[in-house]
């Protein structure tokens, strides 16, 4: 659905992607999101990518929470709802525990294949909650890279539609509204690249008159999750310190990688 000016998705699947449209061929010099043809003809989008999103939220499932795995079965709930409520229990910032979601290397905004994941600033005091609840925001903070990259670019952001597995937590996205300071949209369909590969070929096939139609009658919002201001202030020096990790850490990743 992201087919006009000030439209942005965040999708949250295995990887995360921040994924804006532009009227114009809008590009960083830095080079840390990338730039590329829209399937609107004539315009573009611009994108970055989180490589472990979603992935590190099932890593943390399969090797901390087999508890939680097995509560889940048992109740026929899906376990990372109870890994949601136990992380909403904690603190916002986790009480100074940090996750870098680097499980596979990161691409946006540090293309870097050494990049490696970790928990920092872990304490006696802290919990499996707590290191459930820096898991969802370390994601987040991650994706905050891309979404402060676009604005640097002067790409619009108007509303931001929230699509993958992840969006279908109300937990997550309000962690994410507040990180990022915009409002995440919940579509009635929350299937991403599928879902948007049937539009694009119903728009081939003639089913719609072109890709905006397709899209504006088949992306509808479900519901709004809206920023907290009063979390957001609370989020800003947790962002602000999470933003030193990664250079505090580069020249140690590429030691580990080297071994």
């Amino acid at each position: 659905g992201i087919v006009e000016k000030g439209m942005v998705f965040n999708s949250l699947g295995t990887s995360g992607v921040v994924f804006a449209y532009s009227d114009t061929p809008a590009m960083d010099p830095k080079l840390r999101v990338h730039t590329f043809c829209h399937a609107v003809p004539g315009k573009w989008h611009v994108m970055g990518v989180m490589l472990s999103a979603g992935g590190s939220l099932r890593w943390f499932r399969d090797t901390f929470c087999g508890g939680e795995k097995a509560a889940a079965d048992f109740e026929g709930e899906d376990a990372y709802n109870l890994i949601s409520r136990a992380a909403s229990t904690v603190p916002i910032g986790s009480e100074g525990l940090f996750f870098l979601p680097y499980l596979s290397g990161e691409r946006c905004p540090w293309p870097d294949p050494d990049a490696r994941g970790a928990f920092i600033g872990a304490t006696l005091s802290h919990t499996r909650r707590h290191f459930a609840r820096s898991v969802f925001e370390g994601i987040a903070f991650g994706l905050n890279d891309s979404f402060e990259i676009l604005k640097e670019m002067n790409v619009p952001i108007e509303t931001v539609i929230a699509t993958g597995g992840g969006a279908k937590s109300g937990f997550f996205r309000s962690v994410l509204a507040d990180v990022t300071g915009f409002d995440h949209c919940a579509l009635v369909n929350d299937e991403g690249p599928g879902y948007g590969a049937a539009i694009l070929a119903g728009t081939a096939a003639g089913i719609y008159g072109d890709v905006c139609e397709a899209s504006k009658a088949n992306a509808v919002i479900k519901e709004r999750t809206k920023v907290c201001e009063e979390n957001r202030k609370l989020y800003a020096p947790f962002v602000g310190e999470y933003k030193t990790l990664y250079p505090a850490l580069k020249n140690t990743f590429q030691s580990i990688g080297r071994l």
